[in-house]
């Protein structure tokens, strides 16, 4: 989760010319300008390229993962042309960890985590449809790609954080929603969605996988429920997927660890805000472990 503290924009300092050069390397024609994002993770530098926009994306050496990734996935977009809007790459490469690609010309939908400001119902519409488009896309994706849910249950009963009736209940619901198998952005917070020409254009790939249906959709309504209408809105597009495989059993795995993992870092904070936040997630996490054990009365 990142804090205002985290980002920093403007000239670049000194410290970043190692980063820029490696970026100059990969694509040689890149010509720096000021940085649009800085913090622990990496450094994204606007510039130009042949007299077009360009971002360079730098990941630091401990993040490289989160760099490959993304590279992998712009891959797959060359083999098979994605469903929704992406920026184009121009250059990256793996061993720098770098990546290049198209400026685009638009805003952010919202610049917070935890959206303050209103959201229009276009806005919104716009995002779940692209969400909808990109689940029945099917690249070639190897198993690599496949989210470990068990190994990820386990770890957060490690934690002591579910009782015997919950875990139990979880374990069931995990079987019962079958393999990983929906290809997800994985981290589709507003800000990683840019109005651009009358269309919403999904960025930052860096966390894209295959995972339960529902992933994107459970992260939206962990994140919007300040949003007046937009869980009401999501829960008609879980309600209206295929089947119950489909449907509620996967999305509310997904909603439990993603609300763990976020209540888990709130703990970090202090500030009014996020104690307020902290109070709406523990009520969340109350409710979802409810709907688990009542979904699975439901289904028998």
């Amino acid at each position: 989760m990142k804090t205002e503290s985290d980002v920093q924009t403007g000239a670049p300092t000194a410290a970043d010319g190692a980063l820029i050069a490696l970026a100059r390397e990969v694509c040689p024609g890149f010509a720096p300008g000021e940085v649009v994002y800085r913090s622990r993770t990496s450094l994204v530098v606007g510039g130009e390229l042949d007299g077009v926009e360009a971002l360079a994306k730098v990941r630091t050496p401990d993040w490289r993962r989160q760099c490959l990734r993304e590279i992998d996935t712009y891959d797959l977009f060359d083999a098979v042309p994605p469903p929704v809007p992406v920026p184009r790459r121009f250059a990256s490469d793996r061993e720098r960890a770098v990546l290049v690609m198209e400026r685009l010309t638009g805003e952010v939908l919202a610049p917070d985590r935890f959206p303050v400001t209103p959201v229009s119902r276009e806005d919104l519409a716009g995002v779940l449809e692209a969400v909808e488009r990109l689940r029945h896309w099917r690249p070639s994706a190897a198993g690599a790609w496949a989210v470990d849910y068990r190994r990820m249950l386990e770890g957060v009963h490690a934690q002591g954080v579910f009782d015997d009736g919950h875990w139990a209940d979880l374990l069931r619901l995990l079987e019962l929603s079958g393999a990983p198998r929906e290809f997800g952005h994985g981290d589709l917070v507003l800000a990683n969605v840019v109005r651009s020409r009358g269309r919403q254009v999904l960025i930052d790939w860096a966390s894209s996988a295959l995972y339960l249906p529902g992933l994107d959709l459970a992260q939206l309504w962990m994140l919007l429920g300040d949003v007046p209408g937009a869980r009401a809105r999501i829960e008609v597009e879980v309600a209206d997927r295929a089947d119950d495989r489909d449907g509620m059993m996967p999305f509310l795995v997904n909603l439990t660890l993603l609300l763990y993992r976020e209540r888990r870092a709130h703990r970090r904070f202090t500030d009014d805000a996020s104690r307020a936040r902290a109070v709406g997630l523990d009520a969340a996490w109350e409710l979802t472990r409810h709907r688990v054990r009542q979904c699975l009365a439901t289904a028998g």
